[in-house]
């Protein structure tokens, strides 16, 4: 292959091969977008976890300080199967979700035991949840931040090979 011919294949598969990383990039979702489906399929497994047992926390108003409403150990465990379903594989911090569940199960044996109130497993759910959005808030940050970083490195090295693929073609011209 002649060297023009050759300096021809290579920008092209140079820019052949910035086509492809720019799409990809462009394709890929973020781990907000990936949680925030996992939260829009939770919601809808949430409501399955309802209808099978019957038991409706926004409904529950009715029921003293420390009594269990019928069939809610059972939803809660449902609605814990969805979190590892849905939530945990799209988070990059799993162990906070574990975390809740685990403390989510202790409080209302607590209830069930007289120990605490219906009121402060549910302020105490609303803390952890407050914490969760933390930490994927700082994770979103963190995952920008890299991609930033990866996107600058690809710009760079593009450029490298596009400098030396110029440089190839324009050496023969001057000979």
């Amino acid at each position: 292959m002649r060297p023009r011919k050759r300096a021809a294949a290579s920008l092209k598969e140079t820019l052949g091969a910035a086509a492809l990383a720019v799409s990809v990039a462009a394709c890929a979702t973020t781990p907000s977008q990936d949680i925030a489906r996992a939260r829009q399929h939770l919601d809808a497994y949430r409501a399955q976890c309802t209808a099978r047992y019957g038991y409706d926390p926004d409904a529950s108003s009715g029921l003293g300080p420390h009594v269990l409403g019928a069939g809610e150990r059972e939803w809660r465990e449902c609605v814990y199967q969805g979190v590892e379903k849905y939530l945990i594989p799209n988070t990059q911090t799993p162990e906070a979700y574990r975390k809740a569940i685990a403390e989510d199960r202790a409080m209302t044996a607590s209830i069930a035991g007289g120990k605490i109130t219906r009121a402060q497993r549910r302020a105490r759910v609303q803390e952890l949840l407050e914490e969760i959005d933390r930490i994927e808030s700082a994770n979103m940050a963190k995952t920008v931040l890299e991609k930033k970083a990866v996107d600058r490195v690809m710009r760079e090295e593009m450029q490298r090979q596009l400098d030396s693929t110029r440089r190839s073609m324009i050496q023969p011209l001057a000979r």
